[in-house]
């Protein structure tokens, strides 16, 4: 199926993709930062989950062919994560499985803490449970670029603190990081201590872009935990 947009919750049009080749329930993967739907296809996660979920794919606001717009109010995580709500709306689906890494897996927070009734599990790979100022103030002035040029350089990004709602979260969670991911690597365990259902697992040698891109080292436990997620409904 070819890419198709929606007009989401504030006027925007978001962009997405269905491979719909089996009988399954439906997958959300959701892009990191500066990617785009594109990526799940080229590192083969498309392939590998294909045969057993029909698969969703998202451009986040800013991304891809999503739009961009320059007004700063339009972005945030909260914004993001009701993309996705309005997304499933529009398709008429209720419920999702959602894997996202980086970027994906704060929107996927963000989307637990506010539609974790849409949610079979989450999948949250290269990841923090909270942010230090500095990152908000420099690193996620970078989250929206195009060829090089960075647009809405002042976006209002707030830390991404979501440790105060996990443990009201009730659904099965995957955290996974590379053990060179120096950035996500120490909330790995902070995650499993807050989380009522958690499974986690690390990947010795990887950084950051590494763990998503060397999949062969990361599905096999994240086919486990979505399988055993489908055995136990």
């Amino acid at each position: 199926m070819t890419s198709q947009s929606f007009t989401s919750h504030d006027g925007l049009k978001i962009s997405y993709e269905i491979i719909d080749e089996c009988e399954g329930e439906y997958l959300l993967l959701h892009t990191g930062l500066n990617s785009t739907k594109e990526a799940w296809k080229e590192l083969s996660y498309v392939d590998e989950f294909k045969n057993d979920f029909k698969i969703i794919l998202i451009d986040p606001r800013g991304h891809g062919e999503s739009d961009k717009p320059r007004d700063l109010a339009k972005y945030s995580y909260k914004k993001m994560a009701d993309d996705v709500a309005a997304l499933l709306d529009h398709l008429g689906i209720q419920k999702i499985y959602y894997f996202g890494y980086s970027l994906g897996a704060l929107i996927g927070w963000r989307f637990a803490q506010f539609h974790q009734e849409r949610l079979i599990c989450l999948v949250a790979g290269g990841s923090r449970i909270r942010y230090p100022k500095d990152y908000t103030n420099v690193f996620l002035r970078l989250q929206f670029l195009k060829e090089g040029e960075i647009i809405n350089e002042d976006i209002p990004f707030k830390p991404t603190d979501v440790e105060s709602f996990l443990p009201s979260l009730k659904i099965p969670v995957l955290i996974f990081s590379g053990e060179e991911d120096q950035s996500t690597i120490s909330s790995v365990p902070e995650f499993a201590k807050a989380l009522p259902n958690c499974t986690s697992f690390t990947i010795p040698g990887l950084n950051h872009p590494q763990t998503i891109m060397q999949k062969e080292k990361v599905l096999p436990q994240i086919k486990d935990f979505l399988i055993k997620v489908q055995k136990s409904k």
